[in-house]
């Protein structure tokens, strides 16, 4: 029997929700390097059925923001040091340019909505706050990047923040939260007064400042922040 029409389309969008949950979930460093992703698991914690995340991994693993390994199933990719350097010059290229780019057309209210973002982000100084810390700074970034008016640079920047995504399991310590935001005011200034170079500029040195930090880690024997609480997750798909 054919399923009806309504039925169709809530499973579409559970498989939607259930996609653009845990793609927010990598990108804003709720998930660890290596961790491997239980279908199970992941339904439980989203409130779906296995169908919606089954089919959202395999996105995933398709667009190589996660891995399939034989007798593991899925997890979530690692990096090396050279493979963070190197994302690091291509995240300079891309993301310093759209901020160049947005400061000739960002408007008033994007530039309020950056403001506000930054002034919460500040508000935060306990690391039991840190996942809504690094959700913040998405926000902060992606306002940024969709202010430069290029829907074919969005998606490419989202594929570089899924790589990058569990090591800003890094920032999760009390020496490593709140670094960024001097860099965040130097943006918003230059892109407050047009200033394109400027606003490059400050992204850039954002994201090696980062790099490097992610790549202490590594080298002094990786990324062993615990696992976040699953809260946000949770709220991310309500």
């Amino acid at each position: 029997m054919t399923p009806p029409i309504r039925a169709i389309a809530e499973r579409g969008q559970a498989y939607e929700r259930a996609y653009h949950s845990l793609k927010r979930a990598i990108m804003s460093g709720d998930m660890m390097p290596g961790e491997r992703l239980v279908v199970a698991e992941l339904a439980r914690r989203y409130g779906t059925s296995s169908m919606p995340i089954r089919q959202a991994l395999h996105r995933l693993v398709a667009e190589r923001a996660l891995d399939e390994r034989p007798n593991r199933g899925v997890e979530v990719p690692k990096l090396d040091v050279a493979g963070l350097m190197d994302l690091r010059r291509v995240r300079c290229a891309v993301e310093g340019q759209a901020a160049q780019w947005a400061a000739q057309t960002i408007t008033a209210a994007e530039l309020a909505q950056l403001r506000q973002i930054q002034h919460r982000m500040r508000a935060i100084v306990d690391v039991a706050q840190a996942e809504d810390y690094l959700a913040l700074n998405v926000d902060f970034h992606f306002t940024t990047y969709r202010a430069a008016r290029s829907p074919l640079l969005i998606p490419l920047i989202e594929s570089l923040w899924l790589r990058v995504g569990p090591y800003l399991n890094t920032m999760r310590t009390e020496t490593t939260l709140g670094l960024g935001l001097d860099q965040h005011d130097e943006v918003l200034a230059a892109l407050e007064r047009g200033d394109g170079a400027a606003a490059r500029a400050a992204v850039e040195r954002e994201l090696s400042e980062a790099a490097e930090i992610m790549a202490r880690a590594l080298a002094g024997g990786g990324v062993t922040q615990p696992t976040p609480p699953l809260g946000r997750l949770q709220r991310a798909a309500g």
